[in-house]
This record gives structure tokens, C-alpha cells and sequence, in this order.
């Protein structure tokens, strides 16, 4: 129900008249640094995510 009652809040809602800018526009340097720092973030983390899961099985295996 909880479900049902978020999916309708967002049926109801309004499309954004501002639309994306076209791709042959240039990204600002600002744009540019942000997708970077973005992207490493995202790479850390996975890579943070990854390790802990292989040290949790690897410490379930030895402690078995």
C-alpha cells in the first residue's frame, strides 16, 4: 500500500518544462570536474563494497 500511495504521489506530479541541454553543447569545467569526482566516488566505493564482501566470506569460511 505504501507503494502504491508513492507511485500515485509521482503519477500526479508535473513534467519539468526545462528540458536538457542539447549534447553538442560542451560540458562547463565545473560539469566536468563534478562527472570525475563522481565517477572516482563511485569506483571507490564499489571497490570498498567488494573487499568487504570477500573479507566477510572469507572470515565465515575460516571461522566455520
Amino acid at each position: 500500500m505504501f507503494y502504491i500511495q508513492l507511485k500515485q504521489r509521482r503519477w500526479n506530479q508535473p513534467e519539468s518544462s526545462v528540458k536538457e541541454a542539447a549534447s553538442t553543447c560542451k560540458p562547463s569545467e565545473v560539469e566536468a570536474i563534478n562527472q570525475k569526482s563522481f565517477k572516482f566516488a563511485l569506483s571507490k566505493t564499489t571497490e570498498y563494497i567488494r573487499n568487504t564482501q570477500q573479507a566477510c566470506y572469507l572470515e565465515f569460511r575460516l571461522f566455520s
